[in-house]
């Protein structure tokens, strides 16, 4: 290890990774790109039968004070995008630090599609240089003067290597590491193909109890296997789905309550009509108070037995007086 970064070291002021013949003049003829900025590279490529591993350039370098972004082209008027990009390379970061190329991630949907999942590595030497142009710098081979061809011993094709994974319309690259989660099994087997190699195949089986190997394919399947073991859910209360947590939620509404009673019960109560007046103390006193309003009655009822004998007495007095006159 220590040979090869002397190695790097001798070269920081050398063409390469770039061919000899790459002058590295941008477009406006501003800014030449510092050979002590990239020690090395390397691009591993897809084996399409077309490519041509001396047509990899460097299209654009976009320098700010604290990131450098190198972007990778392909020289050719049907590939018209960047193949991709190695990206916030730190202008302080140690000399010959590594950083991976982060592919396009394009869906050109013809022949050069591979190329846009491509991956590779950058080895940086010293930006001091480089940094002292801001700004972004484009590259077109037209000429030598402006061209940024690389090495095509820098570009290795046909390697069986895994490109990306796709998950849910994104494309990951570099170290990816699958891990199972509960009673997520994975599985690998090697597969014959055509022309005689080999290809991997990684199973992806569920299960709901732990050594089984029950498969589940689709929503049917799931739905089919919780019915089994727990039994049917409750999908709807008079037509009402659940929420988004599959929760039903009672409420009560004016003298209902709705309270839980044990782990997996509820009580739907009416205070309103609980009975108030079964205590003793309630009883006496309504009782008293029947008593009072039965003697008041007593005492009302003998007035007016006495009012009216008053008034029978005084009309016969009346009567007399009347005919003696």
């Amino acid at each position: 290890m220590s040979h090869f970064s002397e190695f790097l070291d001798e070269n920081l002021h050398r063409a390469y990774p770039l061919t000899d013949e790459s002058a590295g003049q941008d477009i406006t003829d501003a800014f030449t790109l510092s050979t002590a900025l990239i020690s090395d590279i390397y691009l591993c490529v897809p084996n399409i039968p077309d490519v041509d591993k001396t047509k990899f350039y460097i299209e654009n370098v976009l320098i700010r004070r604290y990131y450098i972004d190198i972007t990778i082209g392909y020289d050719d008027p049907d590939v018209t995008r960047p193949l991709g990009v190695f990206k916030n390379i730190s202008t302080t970061a140690a000399v010959h630090s590594t950083y991976d190329f982060i592919p396009t991630e394009f869906q050109s949907e013809d022949a050069w599609a591979p190329l846009f999942h491509m991956t590779g590595q950058v080895i940086i030497g010293d930006t001091l240089e480089t940094i002292k142009y801001l700004g972004s710098w484009s590259f077109d081979p037209v000429d030598d003067a402006h061209s940024t061809y690389l090495e095509s011993c820098r570009v290795a094709k046909g390697l069986l290597n895994v490109q990306y994974l796709s998950i849910n319309n994104r494309l990951f690259t570099g170290q990816i590491r699958l891990r199972e989660g509960n009673n997520i099994v994975l599985e690998t087997a090697q597969r014959p193909i055509a022309g005689g190699d080999t290809e991997t195949v990684i199973t992806i089986s569920a299960s709901l109890n732990a050594g089984s190997s029950l498969q589940l394919t689709n929503d049917d399947d799931v739905l089919s296997a919780l019915i089994d073991r727990y039994g049917v859910p409750l999908r709807s209360i008079n037509g009402m789905l659940p929420n988004v947590e599959r929760n039903f939620v009672l409420l009560g509404e004016d003298c209902t309550t709705v309270d839980p009673s044990g782990d997996h019960s509820i009580v739907i109560g009416n205070p309103c009509a609980s009975p108030c007046c079964d205590e003793d103390a309630n009883i006496t006193a309504l009782l008293e108070s029947i008593a009072n309003l039965n003697l008041r009655y007593a005492q009302l009822k003998a007035f007016l037995d006495s009012t009216a004998s008053s008034v029978d007495s005084l009309q016969n007095k009346l009567l007399v007086l009347g005919s003696e006159v």
